[in-house]
Order: C-alpha cells, then sequence, then structure tokens
C-alpha cells in the first residue's frame, strides 16, 4: 500500500472515530508529529509503529501478491 493512500485511510478511520491528532497519540504512545506526518504520507514507518495504530482504530492491513501480466 502506498504511504499517502495508507495515511488518508488512517485520518480517515480517526474522524470516523471523532478522535484528534493529539488523543491518537496519546493512546499509541507515538507524537502528534509523527501522527500527522504518517497521515500526510511524509514518512516511512516500521511495520510495528504502523500495525499499533492500525490495531487501536481497529483497521488491519492485508498483503496480497500482485498480480504479474
Amino acid at each position: 500500500m502506498e504511504k499517502e493512500k495508507l495515511g488518508k485511510t488512517i485520518r480517515a478511520r480517526r474522524k470516523v472515530l471523532n478522535l484528534t491528532i493529539g488523543q491518537l497519540a496519546d493512546y499509541t504512545g507515538l507524537s502528534r508529529t509523527t501522527i500527522s506526518d504518517i497521515e500526510l504520507g511524509k514518512i516511512h514507518s516500521r511495520l510495528d509503529v504502523i500495525s499499533e495504530i492500525l490495531s487501536f482504530l481497529n483497521l488491519e492491513m492485508k498483503i496480497e501478491v500482485k498480480q504479474v501480466k
């Protein structure tokens, strides 16, 4: 998944849950800047960090084999 698309998905889910960036940062132990940068697709984050955010937001990431033409 592209980092921009992942960031948009995280942001949309956070908003559905009526959470601020600050609240998500507090719940996950990450900084507000890190959450913001991930949502904006500005940084690559470690899988464990992304997993922590997705778990809190009740989201999951699936990995599929790409179809080669």
